[in-house]
């Protein structure tokens, strides 16, 4: 990933997942909710597809309506960058810099947006 490049003044949440990981699937619903929540608030969410069929990948993005941006081709070079070794696997990125700022269990199910709630500044009234 090339940071500041377009993410410059944001918070990434680099999510690494494949259509055939049922533990990937469990997260969408939180992606969806923290996009949903955090997103005025600086949040950019990057999907990155360890599938190795792209048109499986993106069969899949569609049927699951995860509407945030997805990385298909290079998803196993980026994952080997962050040393992933199992997915679901989840970063959050600070823009400016590419420093992680979470991962792991932080970045799970409900624990999701109490972490982004805690790293990004409040919005504006």
């Amino acid at each position: 990933m090339d940071f500041p490049g377009d993410y410059a003044g944001k918070l990434v949440l680099l999510e690494f997942w494949a259509a055939w990981c049922g533990p990937c699937r469990s997260e969408i619903p939180h992606l969806k909710r923290a996009q949903e929540q955090f997103r005025r608030r600086g949040l950019e969410i990057l999907g990155v597809s360890l599938d190795f069929a792209v048109a499986d990948a993106r069969q899949f993005v569609a049927a699951q309506r995860m509407t945030w941006q997805q990385i298909h081709r290079d998803g196993q070079r980026i994952a080997a960058d962050y040393g992933v070794s199992g997915i679901p696997a989840a970063f959050l990125v600070d823009g400016d810099t590419g420093r992680v700022l979470a991962s792991g269990n932080d970045l799970r199910g409900a624990a999701l947006l109490k972490s982004l709630d805690r790293h990004l500044p409040p919005r504006d009234p």
